[in-house]
């Protein structure tokens, strides 16, 4: 099978290795064996260690093969006995700091106060040198042999160590799934062992041998010093006790220092150029950057292939086609012949044929062709879970990690597929700029935005810097803040930003339009179109605004779901506000027609009135009083208060940045500096605390974060197993049905239960996280923009749900949202924040016909 040229394994059968590959398991075999010949070498050495068998510092010959050290002892039988008591000794002391580092650090990352005091005991332990605190306490305890040397280890090295482990567990326990597991009261050992710990495995892997590598030295140089009783049958002994004679036998010097040498270094290449767990390849999978650039082009590998240009034809899964309109920038299907075409005149994208299936055979893209052309705007629409951002990702040269893929994707002249390392971030860099639907994961929360955007652009001015913000948006002093201080749709513009400030050739956006409120969505818009007419920029988006899609792309593809038979449509948009036609003349055959007879303009199904479909208890759900809450400084919250009852739903609304998901945080009970009070239920909660199992009938927040909602470590069924076992107490044989009955609650099939989180798209991982929240049958439901990665129908189905919830069990639902259709259809109350006050609230459909706010009004567009 080949992808752009490029041989790709077949379902079932394992990947080539590589070159590199090959070495590093040669370079790994090599250690080991080494490694179990000093452990195992007693069995093999043909004299006692203590046996004399010639003359002291004789040469190499007869019974020694490497001659005989300064009592006439066997070198080569002293080197095979030497090596068990140095490795294990070293292993102990390895595993002991990176082991006890790990479990410090995770502790640090979960509990700030705890955090803090660890790092405290590890700064006055780092004031001392480390050689000379250990020379001083082993020279005070000469009799303390090995287990002097272990502890000396762990109170000098767990100080350096625990902080590599605090920095990437920071990381961890700022992700969605470790959020929820803190809202639903998870005990620390729960938190540390379960949720930070496995996903520390890389991190683990190659500290545990830097700090082997490292003992190993410490060990021998303890021994060589003799400064602490540790057994004579010893390589760096060896070398302190024969250095006398290393003219007449230098064997007796070299094997043990080679002994040592070999152990150490080869330990180090494996660790360092070993193969990265699959969380580790999917997080960079995730973290693709926003674009590199290619070197090597396709030219000279083209002969005898077919050239489309003008007239495409549709693909569908068996590879016939049917003829499309002649100058339509609409689809091909797989190429007679070769399967390899030239990209046509015009045209600085061609797809063909793609297709993506994961490792464990799920089909993540049917087949799908397309064209892009230069200055044309072209999106791909499609339901949840149909390989949208997977197509957009292959432009870049990248699949999911283990996954195999199909076709031809020639981007900009490049076969992307075909490229090596350096060529692809050439390409990257130079050709192409991505933006993914959670670009806020693509920033480096510690940079401020003015070195994000340099780092981006390193030549661009402080002028252009200060363009590309008004241009999305955003004011001057955000080039001052961190990008872990911005909210969800800053971070968006943010990346946006640094996309645009690169002036790529070609323009890859996953869902740019989610998150953001109506007016700025429409500026949004209108800069990319501006982008793609007057720069001359090729756009590839995705989305589901039906109504924003059509006012800016020229081309609509919409993106069928693996399994159905039907072709992948294009369609050319003649004008936004009129109708639409399929590329092969059957109106509405593309997703420019609205999935459901009562959508509104905006793609939104309505449901019938909010105020109609329950009734409202007059029990009291939620009641917040004077919530007040500070970030980094600055208040983000000001005198917040309402009162939900049982069964309503409020839709918290506003511009970025006016403070509804730090209040959604606050509520959840996962931000610090706040004041205020909390009631649930009648009970008092605490707010700026851990609350310790917190179990049914509680707060279950969902995040606007899909991609990092799930721990990537554990299945969609394991996933859900643990809060149907530990909130709402179900039995154990019990739990496969539920974990069914829940993913066919928010419209997934049951056949997802088994996969993991990097093998499904944002829409289906922001329905597990859903599904997730009501295993724990939560009192209150807070929401956090959980439509915004879904398609028109699948929204729909998960609001009908949310109703169905308040009907049937009176959960109180708070929405975070930038729908106001939405907000309108389900909502029976609103709240509007700005700069985190509220400056309107009461029914919405009252509110949003007549805003007295200027906030309120810049939602509605």
């Amino acid at each position: 099978m080949r992808i752009g040229g490029k041989s790709t394994s077949r379902p079932g059968e394992r990947p080539p290795r590589t070159g590199a590959a090959w070495l590093r398991y040669a370079m790994a075999g090599g250690v080991g064996l080494f490694v179990l010949l000093a452990v195992a070498g007693p069995l093999f050495a043909p004299h006692s260690a203590e046996e004399a068998v010639g003359m002291p510092f004789a040469q190499p010959g007869g019974g020694a093969l490497l001659g005989t050290d300064r009592l006439g002892r066997d070198v080569l039988s002293h080197l095979l006995t030497g090596g068990t008591h140095l490795l294990a000794v070293a292993a102990v002391i390895a595993v002991a700091v990176t082991v006890l580092s790990a479990v410090l650090g995770a502790i640090a990352a979960v509990r700030p106060r705890a955090g803090k005091v660890i790092e405290l005991s590890g700064d006055l332990v780092i004031l001392l040198p480390a050689v000379l605190g250990i020379l001083l306490v082993l020279t005070a305890w000469p009799q303390g042999g090995a287990s002097a040397l272990i502890a000396v280890s762990l109170l000098f090295g767990v100080p350096y160590c625990a902080r590599i482990f605090t920095a990437s567990a920071s990381t961890i326990a700022a992700s969605g799934y470790v959020e929820a597991a803190i809202a639903s009261g998870e005990s620390l050992p729960h938190l540390v062992f379960r949720e930070i710990l496995p996903n520390l495995r890389a991190v683990f892997t190659t500290q545990l041998g830097l700090r082997f590598v490292v003992a190993i030295y410490l060990v021998s140089t303890i021994a060589f010093l003799g400064v602490s009783a540790l057994g004579p049958d010893n390589w760096a002994i060896m070398v302190r006790d024969n250095a006398s004679g290393l003219l007449l036998n230098p064997w007796a010097v070299l094997a043990p220092s080679a002994a040592i040498a070999i152990v150490a270094v080869g330990v180090n290449l494996v660790v360092t150029s070993g193969p990265r767990n699959r969380q580790a390849a999917t997080a960079e999978s995730d973290a693709v950057e926003v674009g590199s650039a290619g070197a090597e082009t396709v030219a000279g590998r083209l002969e005898d292939v077919e050239v489309l240009r003008g007239t495409g034809v549709v693909g569908d899964t068996q590879g016939a086609g049917r003829p499309v309109n002649s100058g339509t920038a609409g689809v091909s299907g797989p190429s007679a012949g070769c399967g390899i075409s030239v990209v046509g005149s015009g045209d600085t994208v061609l797809v063909d044929g793609l297709s993506v299936v994961a490792d464990n055979g799920a089909v993540l893209l049917a087949p799908l062709s397309f064209r892009l052309r230069s200055g044309a705007v072209t999106a791909l629409t499609g339901a949840s879970g149909s390989g949208k951002s997977t197509a957009m990702r292959a432009l870049l040269g990248q699949l999911p990690a283990g996954a195999r893929g199909q076709g031809t994707v020639l981007v900009a002249g490049h076969d992307v597929f075909a490229l090596d390392t350096g060529a692809l971030r050439a390409f990257r860099r130079e050709q192409i700029a991505y933006v993914g639907q959670d670009p806020g994961s693509e920033l480096n929360p510690l940079l401020r935005v003015r070195a994000v955007l340099a780092e981006a652009a390193p030549g661009a001015s402080e002028t252009d810097r200060l363009a590309v913000l008004e241009q999305v948006g955003l004011d001057p002093a955000h080039l001052r803040r961190r990008c872990a201080r911005l909210s969800g749709g800053q971070q968006r513009r943010v990346a946006l930003a640094r996309a645009i400030l690169r002036r790529p050739r070609i323009l890859v956006l996953d869902e740019p339009l989610a998150g953001l409120h109506g007016t700025l969505r429409t500026d949004i818009a209108r800069l990319i179109s501006t982008l793609a007419t007057e720069n001359h920029t090729t756009v590839l988006l995705s989305g589901h605004d039906t109504e924003a899609i059509n006012a800016i792309a020229d081309t609509v593809i919409e993106v069928r779901p693996p399994g159905d038979r039907s072709v992948n449509v294009a369609a050319e948009v003649a004008d936004p506000g009129g109708d639409t036609h399929s590329s092969n003349g059957q109106t509405g055959a593309s997703n420019h027609r609205r999935a459901d007879p009562s959508a509104d303009a905006a793609g939104s199904r309505i449901a019938p009135r909010a105020d109609d479909l329950v009734g409202v208890s007059e029990a009291i759900a939620l009641h917040a009083e004077a919530i007040t809450a500070d970030a980094g400084g600055h208040r983000v919250l000001e005198n917040i208060g309402f009162s939900l009852p049982a069964g309503a739903a409020l839709a918290v609304v506003g511009p970025s940045g006016a403070g509804k998901t730090t209040l959604a945080r606050v509520i959840a009970g996962l931000h610090a500096d706040v004041a205020g009070s909390l009631e649930v239920n009648g009970v008092r909660v605490p707010v700026g605390q851990r609350r310790i199992k917190r179990g049914a009938r509680g707060i279950q927040l969902v995040t606007q974060n899909p991609r990092a909602a799930l721990n990537p470590r554990r299945t969609v069924e394991q996933t859900l197993a643990r809060p149907l076992r530990r909130i709402a107490g179900v039995p154990a044989p019990e739990i496969g049905a539920r974990v069914a009955a829940l993913l066919a609650a928010v419209d997934l099939p049951v056949d997802l239960a088994a996969r993991r989180p990097h093998q499904l798209s944002g829409g289906q991982r922001q329905r597990v996280a859903l599904a997730r929240a009501l295993a724990a049958d939560p009192a209150v439901l807070i929401c956090d923009e959980i439509t915004t990665a879904l398609d028109t129908a699948t929204a729909a189905a998960v609001m009908s749900l949310l109703d169905r919830l308040r009907a049937d069990r009176a959960t109180a639902i708070i929405l975070i949202s930038h729908d106001m259709t939405l907000v309108r259809g389900h909502c029976t109350d609103l709240l509007v924040l700005d700069h985190g006050r509220i400056v309107e609230s009461g029914v919405p459909a009252t509110v949003l016909a007549a805003p007295a706010h200027q906030a309120t009004a810049a939602l509605l567009g």
